[in-house]
């Protein structure tokens, strides 16, 4: 693979993973997740980073093999070919882009708390506020910040590990004073395990599951695989892809088990509207929970430090997830799902076309969205669609390319691959059937879309190795109906997800029997390899 333009060193790469985890997540997460799950939010906290960890270790032995820009989604195509990369790349892209838009969302929310012309609250049929879209003013600020992440990923790798660096020091800083603080100045255990605040876990496990999806705990986490996406621009990536994944969900899964702890302790009884009823747990006219919760305590620098945080740390992703889902888009025309000229560079080795053409694409997302709860679980389950394919393609491409370097091997792959499908099926059940229903709707029409405009073009679909695809979503939409939340409550949770696991294993040994033959992956990865070639031609 050519080693051209690889700018990005273990620092950098680490920190693209620990700026896109520590986005609007550490901001919002420790409020959601305590209202549904009360204080076993945290277990919560380390059952979502215990979950994604299994996931990533399979992402850390590929990005180490396979050093190519836009690498989470083309592993798919390299082993289960072109319908099985489609909907890898479509997952990916959709996350990384509707992500940006709700960071800098994020950004205005706060920000509305001095600029109340920013936002406008949407009420509820009970009154209470359960977003915040944007106004005219609003929408237009926004739309600046998106032109500015353009302009910086426009201006190349170079500038945008400069900025992300220092953006990531600035959001660690804040998280580590925030919550130190909060401990030292406000802590008390009454709130963990108090009778009258309905002891350590008043909802019991199905609230632990649900602030997993709902409490913004995946979603908070989202981001490990920016490291990955990169590769292509690092200058020693078979060493430092495994390290910068597994380092920076370590790293932020502290930090978010911290904040939790001193979240906890820094809630006192006259935050409840009643005793022990979590779910109503909130800080009157404030659109921040850890901004509300320092103003309540009378702790008022503390408070201007959160919004400062809440400031620089959703920039801070929204920047990284518009470079990676520029990547991605990059990747799917160099892969033929989009038209070649998209993919060409400029002077600063950046696609101008591809960042032009995402700008309205940005100004239709931060039109206005659901609740910032029902968002983050619906991009739980997208993204997972992409996570579900890592453990496959790893067992699938060390007998396709067995003679790929491999500079960090997974141990004992065969146990932690189909665990880590496992987990994808699981994380997809507890988003429950008003997630589910539409996830399967828009990934059957865009499929049905794709093959038949790939039958009309007469393009290689590789269909036959894709045909797990669709009774694993079928099967989990089922399921999800049965028993998940929101469906029609035929079978109880424990039975729903013993359903979602049992069928999510049966699918992945499926799925283990129909990747694509040796040669087809070869010829592949001459064509990625082919236009690494003519991007540096390009450059020179």
């Amino acid at each position: 693979m050519p080693h051209h333009h690889r700018q990005i060193g273990l620092i950098g790469l680490l920190f693209v993973s620990v700026g896109g985890i520590l986005g609007s997540g550490w901001l919002f997460g420790p409020l959601y997740a305590v209202q549904l799950a009360g204080p076993a939010a945290l277990v919560a906290w380390v059952i979502g980073g215990l979950a994604i960890m299994v996931i990533a270790v399979t992402f850390a032995e590929l990005g180490a093999m396979l050093p190519i820009n836009g690498g989470i989604t083309r592993y798919s195509l390299l082993s289960y070919g072109r319908t099985a990369g489609f909907f890898a790349s479509l997952s990916s892209w959709l996350t990384f882009t509707v992500i940006v838009a709700a960071e800098v969302q994020a950004v205005m929310q706060y920000g509305s708390i001095y600029f109340p012309w920013l936002t406008k609250e949407q009420l509820g049929k009970d009154g209470q506020t359960i977003s915040h879209p944007l106004t005219l003013y609003g929408f237009f600020c926004a739309a600046v910040l998106w032109i500015l992440f353009s302009l910086i990923n426009w201006r190349g790798v170079k500038l945008f590990a400069h900025i992300n660096n220092s953006l990531t020091w600035i959001k660690i800083a804040l998280v580590v004073v925030v919550t130190v603080s909060l401990i030292v100045f406000a802590f008390r255990w009454e709130m963990f395990d108090d009778i009258n605040e309905g002891g350590f876990a008043p909802y019991g496990a199905g609230g632990i599951f649900r602030a997993l999806a709902y409490g913004g705990v995946i979603y908070a986490f989202t981001g490990f695989q920016h490291a990955a996406i990169a590769a292509g621009e690092s200058k020693n990536p078979h060493r430092d892809v495994p390290i910068a994944v597994i380092a920076s969900i370590l790293f932020c899964m502290l930090c978010y088990i911290a904040l939790q702890i001193a979240f906890l302790g820094g809630l006192r009884p006259d935050n409840f509207p009643e005793p022990g009823n979590w779910r109503e747990l909130g800080f009157t006219d404030q659109v921040g929970p850890i901004a509300g919760l320092a103003k309540t305590l009378g702790v008022v620098w503390m408070f201007y430090f959160v919004f400062a945080g809440a400031i620089v740390s959703p920039l801070g992703a929204g920047l990284i997830n518009l470079g990676s889902s520029l990547r991605i888009a990059r990747g799917m025309s160099h892969d033929r799902y989009l038209p070649g000229r998209l993919s060409r560079v400029g002077r600063y080795h950046s696609p101008g076309l591809l960042i032009v053409l995402s700008f309205p694409i940005g100004l239709f997302l931060f039109l206005p969205f659901p609740g910032w709860q029902e968002l983050v679980a619906f991009l739980t389950a997208v993204v997972v669609i992409a996570y579900a394919l890592g453990p496959l393609s790893l067992l699938a491409l060390r007998r396709q390319l067995p003679q790929q370097k491999r500079p960090f091997r997974l141990p004992w792959a065969e146990f932690f691959c189909p665990l880590a499908f496992m987990i994808c099926g699981l994380l997809i059940y507890i988003t429950g059937w008003v997630v589910v229903w539409k996830l399967g709707l828009v990934f059957c029409i865009c499929g049905v879309v794709f093959i038949a405009s790939q039958l009309l073009l007469r393009q290689k679909t590789d269909l036959a190795s894709a045909l797990w695809i669709p009774p694993f979503l079928i099967g989990l939409v089922l399921i999800t109906w049965l028993g998940g939340h929101g469906g029609i409550q035929k079978i109880t949770d424990l039975q729903g997800m013993a359903g979602a696991a049992v069928w999510s294993l049966i699918c992945f040994f499926l799925a283990r029997r129909l990747p694509i033959p040796s040669e087809q992956t070869q010829a592949y990865f001459d064509q990625i390899e082919a236009a690494h070639q003519a991007d540096q031609q390009d450059i020179e």
